[in-house]
């Protein structure tokens, strides 16, 4: 091996590359949040039990509880978990309803047919945060309404369902929407 066939080690180069890399990676959506919420009258621990489906639709449940939970504990110091004993404070969901409605219509390269290519899924969920001690009601809404854009894949071949990742993007935001409004109030 000659001399010209070795490929050296550059420091700059190399931090040079992992800059460039943090750089792009920056924006892959993650913040940092400048501070722990708190939950409502000094409660120290939160039990999110799965929410109640009243829908028809597959394991909506269970992707909507795990973002909450997921966003609560990211939002607060509190002790989060999925149980509704043990804990200072619960809070009960309820999934209302969910509906997907075609918003765009497309036509089918052969024939005449018409089919949805874009639909809009729409999530309805009620939530109550409620002081164990007590019973008291905390922190009440019976009207979330989330909605979420999906396309639909025409081609057979190519087919791929949309509508749970549509629901997984619904459920986060549903999450950080109900985290807000609950560690929000409670501030001064």
């Amino acid at each position: 091996m000659t001399g010209k066939d070795r490929r050296v080690f550059h420091p700059r180069r190399f931090a040079a590359i992992a800059l460039i890399g943090m750089l792009l990676c920056g924006g892959c959506g993650y913040r940092v949040r400048s501070s722990a919420g708190t939950l409502p009258s000094g409660m120290q621990s939160l039990g999110i039990p799965t929410f109640i489906n009243r829908t028809g639709q597959y394991k909506i449940e269970q992707i909507i509880s795990a973002a909450v939970l997921k966003e609560f504990s990211l939002r607060t110091k509190a002790k989060i978990n999925s149980s509704g004993s043990g804990v200072d404070s619960v809070l009960l969901g309820e999934i209302r309803g969910l509906s997907a409605v075609p918003v765009t219509f497309g036509n089918q390269t052969s024939g005449s047919q018409t089919f949805g290519s874009a639909f809009l899924v729409t999530v309805q969920i009620s939530a109550k945060l409620t002081r164990l001690q007590d019973s008291a009601v905390l922190w009440q809404n019976d009207n979330f309404l989330f909605r979420e854009r999906y396309t639909m894949n025409s081609s057979v071949q190519d087919f791929f369902s949309e509508e749970n990742p549509a629901l997984e993007r619904l459920s986060r935001n549903f999450a950080e929407s109900l985290a807000g409004a609950i560690l929000d109030r409670s501030k001064p």
